[in-house]
């Protein structure tokens, strides 16, 4: 009988843990690029603010059915892409995070792009 206790107690903690893990969050990373990012034909800025255009990728990825906890951004210049094409890196990364539940329907969403740009 005590066998049968502690295994059905063991079973609950592990069902917990396991639906825990779902809503971790993760943050996922997106190379900027000049005019070649999934939403930009999606959103309409009214000015070039940061936190508009983070505003905007926003309610684009939660059009999408993604759950987006918080996005933000930072400069790194060793990802420049000195060139004009629509798929050249500007060297802003944007960070969105995400429940980690969400983190394969951003992926598959984000990574369907003619040019290979990658969500990482």
């Amino acid at each position: 009988m005590k066998q049968v206790k502690l295994f059905i107690y063991l079973f609950i903690v592990g069902v917990m843990i396991a639906a825990c893990n779902k809503d971790e969050a993760v943050t996922m990373r997106w190379d900027l690029t000049g005019c070649s990012n999934p939403w930009d034909s999606q959103i309409n800025l009214d000015t070039f603010t940061t936190e508009g255009y983070h505003q905007g990728i926003y309610d684009y990825l939660s059009l999408e059915n993604i759950q987006v906890n918080y996005i933000s951004s930072e400069f790194d210049s060793s990802k420049i892409e000195v060139c004009l094409a629509c798929h050249c890196k500007t060297g802003e990364i944007i960070l969105i995070n995400i429940p980690k539940r969400d983190k394969s329907k951003l992926k598959r969403l984000l990574n369907n792009n003619q040019f290979n740009l990658e969500i990482y």
